[in-house]
């Protein structure tokens, strides 16, 4: 059981390298509407960063770090509005990829995780 919501717990967003953790439960919230329909558990992949963590990601992707990630903490309001997640079923991966292309903010359906947030509505 879950201590923000039914199924998700403030550990599971926190970053791996330090603990810092400021996720803004709306979007845990909403991610709980998702896992009611899907039926499966969410595993959360990355949710809070800090900058240091947050460099190592892209460095391992040989890319530039974006500075402007919602996995960081907002600079107004010290939240973070974005989480990448996974589910083990893969006919649940592909619904949840075709139940969100609405997603109100930013969503992404990569080859083996989502990333959703809480920002503006993009795609990419």
């Amino acid at each position: 059981m879950g201590d923000i919501t039914r199924n998700f717990s403030l550990y599971e967003f926190a970053c791996p390298c330090c603990g810092f953790n400021s996720i803004d439960e709306r979007i845990v919230h909403r991610l709980q509407v998702v896992r009611d329909i899907l039926q499966v558990p969410i595993t959360i992949n990355s949710g809070c960063r800090c900058l240091r963590h947050h460099i190592e990601i892209y460095e391992k992707l040989n890319k530039s770090p974006s500075l402007g990630s919602l996995h960081l903490a907002d600079k107004y309001d010290g939240m973070v509005k974005a989480v990448d997640w996974t589910v083990e079923d893969d006919g649940k991966f592909m619904e949840a990829g075709r139940m969100l292309a609405n997603w109100s903010g930013g969503f992404h359906h990569y080859s083996n995780f989502i990333h959703c947030d809480i920002g503006k509505k993009r795609r990419w």
